[in-house]
């Protein structure tokens, strides 16, 4: 994340403009003038005053004017400020709360259904994009392995983490095995891996299954030379995407080159998973315009949290204009964020 210059301290009128202006621009999406702030505002100051304030917030890098004749809008050091000194967090309304917990409940055990469901819940609310990257696999510790014929030449690996993931991989032996040298084997691998992290077994699977001196030990060598394709979870990172039909009926989409950015984002994976794999915070993170370290997000707003299955962590968040409804969407990350978690926690315990 880029750093901020250090902020100016702002007088109690500058924070009290400041704060009005924000909040009446990310409503209507329009620049505000001084007029408007002065009559929906009830400020109890004069038009001719705020208009002096607002030139003094511009000139300390808070406000722009997109126009010599328009009235100002938030830059993303102002929206930093708001954030950080100004923005009063609002509750999460109860048919949110219930409408994520209902959809979270329905779904089946499977970590991706909840995943890719949390993802649509989060854009549907936020009316921005939801995004849920898959959880860091590495960090998983290794519960065991089955070993299943499927044909002649052709076995199952069947791969279980503690934290309730699997991830199955299909191998071609030299020879037909039977199920009880498949049984042995995965006894014997299950024996000495168990309790492991999976960057443990991958860096010292060769030495723990080392001298095995069975009937097997060709289907051992078999697991020990694809331990980089078995245990290579960082292949399966993920990230599931819900809300795209909301976020493109923001007012920014009427300028064409911004709606050709976000759509450029959402075809560009790469670029959505480096940047929420930059987000570690274990609560609630904002990231504003020009903050973000990839490119393709200057221009937008990204809010994220942690969520927890057993050990492993994963990323969740809301991503979308500069523009938009901070105080409302904060809870709502930090609200999913706790009851994926628990969600986990309750099926997979």
């Amino acid at each position: 994340m880029k750093k901020n210059m250090p902020a100016i301290a702002l007088t109690k009128r500058e924070s009290l403009i400041l704060n009005s202006l924000v909040e009446s621009y990310v409503t209507k999406a329009a620049p505000v003038g001084s007029g408007t702030l002065a009559k929906k505002h009830d400020l109890g100051i004069s038009p001719a005053t705020i208009r002096n304030v607002m030139n003094d917030l511009e000139d300390l890098g808070y406000l722009s004017q997109p126009h010599v004749s328009a009235g100002r809008i938030p830059t993303d050091k102002g929206y930093r400020f708001y954030v950080d000194s100004l923005m009063r967090i609002k509750s999460l309304a109860k048919r949110d709360r219930n409408l994520i917990e209902k959809n979270l409940l329905k779904i089946s055990v499977d970590v991706t259904d909840i995943l890719a469901s949390a993802s649509q819940v989060l854009g549907e609310i936020s009316t921005q994009l939801g995004v849920v990257l898959e959880p860091r696999f590495y960090q998983g510790v290794f519960e065991k392995m089955q070993l299943v014929s499927v044909s002649g030449k052709r076995i199952l690996a069947v791969i279980s983490i503690k934290s309730g993931l699997i991830k199955t991989i299909m191998m071609e032996i030299e020879s037909e095995v039977s199920g009880e040298q498949l049984h042995e084997a995965s006894q014997i691998i299950n024996q000495r891996l168990s309790g492991l992290s999976l960057k443990e077994v991958k860096e010292t699977i060769d030495k723990r299954l080392a001298g095995v001196t069975t009937q097997n030990d060709r289907l051992i060598r078999l697991i020990v030379e694809s331990s980089d394709k078995l245990f290579n979870f960082e292949n399966q990172k993920e990230f599931h995407l819900g809300g795209t039909h909301n976020i493109v009926t923001n007012p920014e989409f009427l300028d064409q080159k911004y709606a050709s950015k976000i759509l450029q984002l959402l075809e560009s994976k790469q670029s959505i998973l480096h940047l929420l794999s930059d987000k570690q915070a274990e609560e609630v993170s904002i990231s504003i315009g020009d903050e973000n370290q990839e490119e393709d997000f200057t221009g937008f707003s990204v809010i994220t949290t942690r969520y927890y299955i057993g050990n492993v962590t994963g990323t969740l968040g809301v991503v979308g204009p500069t523009r938009m409804q901070y105080a409302e969407i904060v809870p709502l990350v930090d609200f999913m964020g706790k009851v994926l978690t628990q969600t986990f926690h309750t099926r997979l315990s």
